[in-house]
């Protein structure tokens, strides 16, 4: 009789149960929640991108972003990671979207460059980072610039 480890379909089930066990435990203990909150689905390095509008197009407002990301996104308060979205290189005066779409409102004409970053639910950038610039046709009236908007709804110059 042969050892039940040298049969390929028990010894692959060991390997699977083995495997199951390691990733239950191996918990870091450090960093808790919001870490594996964050995480990737599948794995790997976190992604981002802007689906909408495309790079180079011309868009009349109110301008309707969309993203997509392979890491769970949520409100701050659910540890959850979340994009800041900024105009124009202005990191400091961003706005925080805790979901896939976001309508930016009132961008005046012209060239502009919308910036989108992943960022943890502390706020610290999550790696990654995404931008499309566009022309705005028939935009609003310029607004005199505003103070940083951490808490998003509405606090940039652009009422994003």
């Amino acid at each position: 009789m042969r050892p039940a480890l040298r049969d390929p379909v028990l010894r692959a089930g060991a390997l699977v149960a083995g495997g199951l066990l390691l990733a239950a435990c191996g918990s870091s203990g450090g960093g808790g929640a919001s870490k594996a909150a964050s995480s990737p689905s599948g794995g790997g390095k976190p992604r981002l991108s802007i689906l909408a509008p495309a790079d180079g197009a011309t868009v009349t407002g109110p301008v309707k972003l969309r993203i997509s990301t392979n890491a769970p996104i949520g409100p701050t308060d659910s540890g959850k990671d979340h994009v800041h979205v900024f105009l124009d290189g202005r990191t400091q005066d961003y706005t925080v979207v805790p979901a896939t779409s976001y309508t930016i409102k009132n961008m005046p004409s012209g060239k502009h460059t919308i910036s989108v970053t992943l960022q943890h639910a502390d706020h610290s950038p999550a790696g990654a980072d995404a931008q499309v610039t566009v022309t705005v046709k028939g935009g609003a009236k310029p607004k005199p610039a505003s103070s940083p908007s951490s808490t998003g709804g509405g606090g940039g110059p652009y009422n994003y």
